[in-house]
């Protein structure tokens, strides 16, 4: 795992030569979000953000989140996490946590979609809640996971390359990226404290196609 447990302004956590090319960012003041064949998914960790679009203008506090295909532009006042998918237009969207996931996910866990492909195979924006006392199964994913420790805080752990164990803190802000196939795992150290993450999947194996899709699947032809 790759992490900057305390990010500045400035730090970037950069993916760009993966399979699904994409970047972190740390902003905190301007931003040009100019690229118009590149996507910016976002989240506010403190303060807020004025995000700038053409088409609207927006004020996003401490715990709301974004995504915004190019060209705008960002205002940040306190610590906002930028991550860039490069060569990707999605769909505008801003919206903001909850305190709990609306679905189950491994180990006792819960997650929330925050931003859904728009395609099969399209990115994804997760939200993740670990409740106090969780130590998950070690696991991994197929492509790269770039996050940001939105509250709370524990450690992440796994297996390294040649067995050794590792573990790292994490405390709200802290940045990361995971390679794909890292075997890696959360918990939420001495049972006392949750933590919520906000994670970036490159791509996704659901999703609407042409071919199934909920206004075509429920439309019945006479």
């Amino acid at each position: 795992m790759e992490l900057i447990r305390e990010p500045k302004p400035g730090d970037v956590i950069d993916a760009r030569t993966t399979m699904y090319p994409s970047r972190l960012r740390v902003v905190d003041g301007e931003l040009a979000l100019d690229d118009p064949a590149t996507t910016y998914y976002g989240y506010v960790v403190r303060g807020q953000a004025r995000v700038h679009t053409k088409l609207f203008d927006a004020v996003a506090h401490q715990g709301a989140f974004f995504c915004l295909p190019g060209p705008g532009e960002l205002q940040a006042e306190g610590l906002v996490v930028v991550i860039e998918r490069l060569g990707y237009r999605g769909l505008p969207q801003l919206g903001s946590i909850e305190a709990e996931g609306r679905l189950a996910y491994i180990d006792g866990c819960s997650d929330t979609v925050l931003v859904s492909p728009a395609r099969l195979g399209d990115p994804v924006l997760n939200f993740l809640h670990f409740p106090p006392g969780i130590e998950q199964s070690v696991h991994s994913h197929p492509s790269i996971r770039l996050g940001v420790v939105a509250r709370g805080g524990g450690e992440a752990y796994g297996p390294g390359p040649r067995g050794e164990p590792w573990q790292l803190p994490l405390a709200p802000g802290s940045v990361f990226l995971l390679a794909p196939h890292e075997l890696h795992a959360f918990r939420t150290t001495g049972g006392r404290s949750s933590m919520d993450v906000i994670a970036y999947h490159p791509d996704s194996d659901s999703g609407p196609t042409d071919g199934a899709h909920p206004m075509l699947n429920r439309t019945y032809r006479r």
